[in-house]
């Protein structure tokens, strides 16, 4: 029997027993809420907008597609409908020439439908203003709007417009790992105005909150260790030394996992991330310095022995 079969394993204490079930009831809690809000989330929150009448104009569709946090825009998909029978025949084509004007942080872009033709749809980027660096509670906002007119074109070749068309606004769908909130202008005016919110889904919360207090207690288990070798109370192993090393480039890994993370500097970083990094370097010192004390022990001990065992020879 080797000497590590002969070393009895500690006995679980209730200390160990609680520390377990706590642990079990965070991990179980955090999976239910992940999950559930899963499966509820990335839709949106739609207030206002056009409703259903008579009146002829023009009712745009408006769907969030994707969201750009670093680059601050979001992609917006716009279907263009009618009511009415002023705008469009008994065919479903236009009677007239349709310019519609999206309005954005961005700029101005104009997508036009000549008579005779469906009308279409249309995707532009909104501009978004937010701070991707309080990630994962970022919130990111924009205002765009939407007109309409009839057109002609000259004999020059410029375009003139005829008159304007009412637009109303509905909303509709969302992004994947964001809870999405349109606010319409009501009803059919000369200007339809929408305000788009985009904040971090809970679950992406939550899973960036848990990475964030594994690699945290990575770190400060491992500045304890080096700690306890430093002072002498442990041994300094082969082991330690290679998981301290490890830590070193597994903690850059994990952050990678952070959903939809945003890039090195953001809040998370300053105020954590950077300092869980420096307290697993830290922990490396402290154990590669242990090591290196105990070995110089060991190797003085060894001498030592040698040279008694050498005296009590000679004599």
């Amino acid at each position: 029997m080797s000497a590590l079969e002969a070393i009895d394993p500690l006995p679980r204490t209730r200390r160990g027993w609680i520390a377990l079930a706590v642990l079990g009831v965070v991990f179980v809690t955090a999976f239910v809420l992940v999950i559930r809000f899963y499966n509820v989330e990335g839709g949106s929150r739609v207030s206002g907008g056009a409703d259903m009448s008579t009146q002829d104009g023009l009712v745009v569709a408006v769907q969030p597609v994707s969201v750009d946090a670093t680059r601050e825009v979001s992609r917006v998909h716009f279907t263009f409908g009618h009511q009415g029978a002023g705008l469009v025949g008994s065919d479903g084509r236009l009677t007239r020439n349709l310019r519609v004007t999206v309005t954005t942080g961005q700029g101005i872009e104009e997508f036009t439908f000549p008579a005779g033709t469906v009308v279409g749809q249309a995707e532009t980027e909104v501009a978004l203003d937010g701070e991707e660096a309080t990630y994962p509670f970022d919130q990111h906002k924009g205002i765009f709007s939407v007109s309409a007119d009839t057109y002609e074109t000259k004999a020059d070749g410029s375009v003139a417009s005829v008159g304007a068309i009412p637009v109303g606004l509905t909303g509709s769908g969302g992004v994947n790992g964001w809870d999405t909130s349109l606010d319409l202008s009501d009803g059919l005016s000369d200007r339809g105005i929408a305000a788009i919110t985009f904040d971090r889904a809970f679950s992406t919360q939550v899973f960036a909150m848990l990475i964030l207090a594994i690699a945290g207690i990575l770190a400060i288990l491992a500045l304890i260790v080096g700690l306890l070798v430093q002072s002498g109370r442990r041994p300094s192993e082969a082991t330690l030394l290679s998981w301290s090393a490890a830590l070193l480039f597994a903690l850059p890994a994990l952050r990678n996992y952070l959903p939809n993370g945003p890039p090195l500097g953001a809040s998370i970083d300053m105020y954590a991330y950077l300092w869980f990094m420096v307290a697993a370097g830290f922990a490396a010192v402290l154990l590669i310095i242990g090591w290196n004390v105990q070995r110089q022990h060991e190797l003085k001990v060894a001498r030592d022995r040698r040279d008694a065992m050498g005296d009590a020879h000679a004599t």
